[in-house]
């Protein structure tokens, strides 16, 4: 697979995060992803669908379905330059209060410079509330991702790769908070499987969280 999903007529996903916050709370997100192409390999179609577990600072633990996403994207490789273009809808079928009660459109768009034993990736990201119910909040924001410099850690298995990230995000409502974190991020691969693991902490007073591990493992079939 080699980080490329766009070769993949069908694919699998499990993805799972647990995210630290400054005041003591946590969250866990575990979610099933299920894509597949259309047209041709650029083009594909995704559902992602959330069970989000919230870790109040004090109370109980309480868990429920998130937001379901459905999402479209379109993604030309070049040995130099890769760039995706990705449109997300989120809707509000949360359950337990575990996530927003909006509904969403994302929109991402990724470039991608590569070399030999090396490549420098951006991610841009812009979420819009578009339907708010009466008792969810209205989301706004940039969020940019930076990623370097995705080198070869063994010749003998070049799928193994390691690269640092940095998030900034850019929130658009009255606050105006500049928020960001810092981390690292490990790929790999071997035939029709992938995996992504990915540890970031949040930097100064307003960090997007305090500590974030992500993992990911995808199959195609």
């Amino acid at each position: 697979m080699a980080g490329n999903i766009y070769t993949i007529d069908r694919s699998g996903t499990l993805f799972y995060y647990f995210q630290g916050n400054r005041d003591g709370s946590g969250k866990v997100k575990q979610e099933l992803r299920y894509g597949r192409n259309l047209w041709n390999k650029n083009a594909q179609i995704k559902i992602r669908i959330p069970v989000i577990t919230k870790f109040p600072a004090l109370g109980a633990p309480y868990s429920g379905l998130g937001n379901l996403e459905l999402s479209y994207s379109y993604g030309v490789t070049a040995p130099k330059f890769d760039h995706t273009l990705e449109l997300r809808g989120a809707f509000n079928t949360n359950a337990n209060n575990v996530d927003n009660h909006d509904t969403e459109l994302k929109g991402f768009y990724t470039i991608r410079w590569k070399w030999n034993g090396g490549a420098l990736s951006y991610k841009n990201e812009y979420d819009q509330s578009v339907i708010v119910a009466p008792n969810g909040s209205w989301t706004s924001y940039y969020e940019g991702e930076l990623q370097v410099p995705d080198v070869v850690l063994q010749a003998k298995d070049p799928s193994l790769k390691l690269s640092v990230l940095y998030y900034v995000r850019v929130l658009f409502d009255s606050s105006g908070i500049v928020k960001d974190a810092i981390g690292a991020t490990l790929f790999g691969g071997a035939d029709d499987t992938s995996f992504l693991l990915t540890d970031t902490w949040g930097l100064g007073a307003n960090g997007l969280w305090k500590y974030k591990l992500e993992a990911n493992f995808t199959a195609r079939f």
